[in-house]
């Protein structure tokens, strides 16, 4: 069960990120929408090697 929820848990950060991506660049703001994008790399590699 604790692994069900840290994989929902995961999955509304993701969402969060995503929704977050999608106004920068509907704002045109690249810079903050790459800025958002490393980050999203990065804790879906932390979340692989966890």
């Amino acid at each position: 069960m604790d692994e069900e929820l840290m994989f929902k848990g995961y999955l509304r950060s993701l969402a969060r990120q995503l929704n977050l991506l999608k106004k920068a660049i509907g704002d045109k703001d690249f810079v903050q929408a790459e800025l958002i994008a490393d980050e999203l790399i990065e804790d879906t590699q932390r979340s692989i090697e966890d």
